[in-house]
């Protein structure tokens, strides 16, 4: 009983990043690259937006950027981040790749690629 109590505080204290369903879309991720980066795809740090992620604003769209070690932002989709070659496994949703690690003091600057629904 004490591992299943242990396993629970683990997942409830691990923070939670914007990409969902990695491995489904991993054949095209592997392919992406972006204004900012020849590779977006680091094996893990690709995936499905929900809707609550991306939004809408005056100046255009953003992303809900969340990566460990740092309160999740709202960053600007810049034409950097739109695909330069790849294809979206999934023309319905919107797609981002964020590096997951401490490394960046700005959640920002792990913001790597991005495409919305129905483009490319």
């Amino acid at each position: 009983m004490w591992k299943v109590v242990i396993a629970l505080i683990v997942l409830m204290a691990s923070p939670a990043y914007a990409q969902h369903n990695h491995d489904e879309g991993h054949p095209d991720y592997r392919e992406w690259a972006s204004g900012r980066t020849w590779n977006c795809c680091n094996e893990k740090d690709c995936g499905d937006l929900n809707d609550d992620e991306v939004r809408e604003t005056p100046t255009g769209t953003e992303v809900l950027v969340k990566t460990k070690g740092n309160a999740p932002k709202w960053c600007p989709v810049t034409k950097q981040h739109y695909l330069t070659k790849g294809k979206s496994p999934d023309w319905n949703k919107p797609h981002a790749c964020i590096v997951n690690s401490t490394y960046y003091d700005d959640p920002c600057k792990a913001f790597l690629c991005y495409t919305g629904k129905g483009l490319w």
